[in-house]
């Protein structure tokens, strides 16, 4: 695999509308905010070769990857099944009858076909979703988070912290898993 491709890059400046809340919103000194729960996540560029990026996701049992542009701000987010989707040819996807005749050749030809390609093709294809990365607030609670992925329709959102030096992620998983937690706590 690339070095480049498990390398965690630099994150950019995020626009004030991305971060933007209401200033209005109830803070309390017990609340639990974004940057309570955010943690690194692998941050793969454009150039990475989709083999690579299979790979990884293969390895690390991850739901999807973050995607840095060329000057290693996290851009876009895209999970493993549309990574997959890619993989698979457009023919098996139309006619599902199809697949299970390809047998061990197959697993051969989704792997030729892959190669020479990275996730730069895989963004710049229609027929994939990417998302883009969605930004919140540091400060932002746990509510405030769900809300944002939520209307995002994204698993992933990355934390604006001017006080780290690398990105950071809120995942959903890790949200509710802090949900979860406030509750018990509280019975």
């Amino acid at each position: 695999m690339a070095g480049r491709a498990a390398a965690v890059c630099p994150v950019g400046r995020a626009t004030p509308t991305e971060t933007a809340r209401d200033p209005r919103a109830p803070r309390t000194e017990h609340s639990m905010h974004a940057s309570d729960i955010a943690g690194p996540l692998v941050v793969v560029d454009r150039s990475t070769p989709a083999l690579d990026a299979i790979r990884l996701i293969a390895d690390q049992d991850l739901l999807g990857l973050v995607i840095a542009e060329h000057d290693g701000h996290p851009s876009a987010v895209v999970s493993s099944i549309d990574v997959t989707r890619y993989m698979l040819p457009g023919y098996l996807l139309d006619d599902l009858s199809l697949a299970n005749t390809l047998g061990a050749d197959g697993v051969e030809d989704l792997r030729l076909g892959m190669e020479g390609r990275t996730l730069g093709d895989l963004v710049d294809d229609d027929s994939v979703a990417v998302r883009r990365v969605l930004v919140v607030p540091a400060d932002a609670g746990l509510v405030e988070v769900a809300a944002r992925m939520v209307d995002a329709g994204t698993q992933v959102a990355l934390v604006h912290d001017p006080s780290r030096d690398e990105p950071v992620f809120v995942t959903l998983p890790g949200l509710l898993d802090a949900l979860v937690g406030r509750w018990d706590a509280r019975s």
